[in-house]
């Protein structure tokens, strides 16, 4: 089987890998590429700050943010990655690492008067509008942003794809149909949500893996059938 990692570094690369130790081929070609921001970092005090990704972490150290910023101040990430590049910087995270904003917002108690969400630019704001419309205050430092890709793919064999974002699926999508490639070929996402977006760009084979981590994308590859390699095989 035949992979097609669309997500950006460094988690491509570690995707790729738990891939091929399954003895699949990766192929990587991002549908997006992360842009870095030069935005000074936001004073404080704050009762609370989230990263919402692992190049939230990379690109507030950029920026001049270190673990020795806001210090006391309770910390945590969503996803696995940004909880452990937390910790490389020295940084003990005050909760485990969270599938998404609505698990944060779950675990917050009590709620922050005043929050830091560490985000990219745009993104979603599920975290921001629960805490406002409790009364609480909440600063946005967005200190990158995403830009579209057109992967080429014409010339490659492609029998799954792992897609990262709801944003990504938009160029996927627009990458693959516009290929003429075949709708059925099982596309592999993070989230309900994520995969809720790939269904309504035409996608009819979606996989909601549990979370965007190796181990679990590996786990849903292993149990797609091979039903398009087999074809690819036989012809």
């Amino acid at each position: 089987m035949r992979v097609w990692i669309t997500r950006t570094e460094p988690g491509a690369t570690r995707l790729a890998d738990a891939i091929e130790q399954l003895g699949m081929t990766a192929f990587r070609a991002p549908a997006l590429r992360i842009e870095p921001r030069e935005v000074e970092a936001p004073r404080g005090p704050f009762d609370f700050a989230l990263f919402v990704s692992e190049h939230a972490v990379a690109h507030a150290a950029s920026n001049g943010w270190s673990g020795a910023s806001w210090r006391g101040c309770p910390t945590a990430a969503i996803g696995a990655a940004a909880n452990a590049a937390l910790q490389a910087r020295g940084i003990i995270p005050c909760m485990t690492p969270q599938a998404d904003a609505a698990s944060v917002f779950s675990a917050l108690r009590p709620l922050p008067a005043c929050t830091l969400v560490v985000k990219g630019e745009g993104g979603r704001d599920i975290l921001q509008r629960k805490l406002r419309q409790r009364g609480k205050t909440v600063v946005e430092w967005e200190v990158y942003r995403r830009v579209g890709i057109a992967p080429n793919i014409a010339a490659e064999a492609i029998d799954a794809i792992v897609v990262g974002s709801g944003e990504g699926v938009r160029f996927v999508a627009k990458a693959w149909f516009g290929d003429g490639r075949d709708a059925s070929t099982p596309i592999l996402a993070p989230s309900p949500r994520v995969a809720a977006l790939a269904a309504d760009s035409g996608f009819t084979n979606v996989v909601a893996t549990l979370g965007a981590n190796p181990a679990a994308v590996a786990a849903a590859l292993v149990r797609l059938p091979r039903k398009h390699s087999r074809e690819r095989e036989l012809g």
